[in-house]
């Protein structure tokens, strides 16, 4: 009867101790989910000190961050690539609003104002 009883009592303590583990797996995952939730939500802040870096900068032709530069250049290319898709869908884009023309439209029909011709 001892050794059931010991048998009993190691299986009723190794259930413990799973549990207890169980728990701390748990709890590790929760705190991670929370590590990750907190960065994440940093990473929105900076992005947004960012945006605003670049908002007051953008229009100063000596900002000491190179990154304004990048970021205005990137925005020009942009607006190469979306000229050169209107182009290739034959359209133009007005010099005065920025809608979109059929090529060899001599006004626009959003604001009247007169297309360029190239």
């Amino acid at each position: 009867m001892d050794f059931l009883s010991d048998v009993a009592r190691k299986t009723k303590q190794a259930g413990k101790d799973a549990l207890n583990k169980a728990g701390d797996v748990k709890d590790t995952v929760k705190y991670k989910m929370d590590i990750h939730t907190k960065e994440e939500f940093i990473d929105r802040q900076y992005a947004s000190i960012g945006k605003r870096v670049f908002e007051a900068e953008k229009d100063k032709e000596n900002t000491p961050y190179e990154e304004v530069f990048l970021i205005k250049r990137t925005f020009e290319e942009i607006e190469e690539i979306k000229a050169e898709m209107a182009r290739l869908k034959g359209m133009d884009k007005c010099p005065s609003c920025g809608a979109s023309v059929e090529a060899g439209g001599r006004f626009c029909p959003i604001c009247g104002a007169k297309m360029t011709e190239e």
